[in-house]
């Protein structure tokens, strides 16, 4: 989307949401290497940086660390942020926009389930949902 939208001069800006665990795979490597080489500066990836996959903890599965390394390497301008303060997030994007030449990541780091006592850092929380209880317990931690 990224390279059609070069080659059309339409100026759009395309935006790709990844989680850590899914950078095990070759595809994103290679549309990282693509990126670069175009000098996709109207890409931004954001990389949702919690550490915790289906399976566990994303460096005990599949290293992939250190993470601003291997993207600096592969031509992105990174940004790492803390992935829930509001003010970092924005200031992330509005620097993405400025970058010319090259693609960039920002590098989100997170806690999945942040702010829900039995949900913080628990993978098995990746692939279901709260029961009805569980639910209400969350809503009202949440809320405080």
């Amino acid at each position: 989307m990224a390279l059609a939208s070069k080659l059309d001069h339409e100026g759009v800006r395309v935006y790709c949401i990844c989680g850590d665990g899914e950078l095990e795979e070759g595809q994103i490597w290679e549309a990282a290497m693509s990126a670069s080489h175009y000098k996709l500066d109207n890409l931004c990836v954001v990389v949702d940086n919690n550490n915790l996959q289906i399976d566990g903890q994303v460096d005990k599965v599949m290293n992939i660390y250190p993470l601003d390394k291997k993207f600096k390497s592969f031509g992105f301008e990174v940004i790492s942020i803390d992935g829930h303060d509001i003010k970092q997030i924005i200031n992330a994007f509005n620097k993405a926009k400025t970058v010319k030449g090259k693609p960039t990541v920002i590098i989100a780091k997170t806690i999945k389930g942040k702010g829900v006592s039995f949900m913080e850092n628990v993978a098995d929380w990746h692939g279901k949902a709260p029961n009805e209880e569980e639910y209400k317990i969350a809503m009202e931690e949440l809320q405080k």
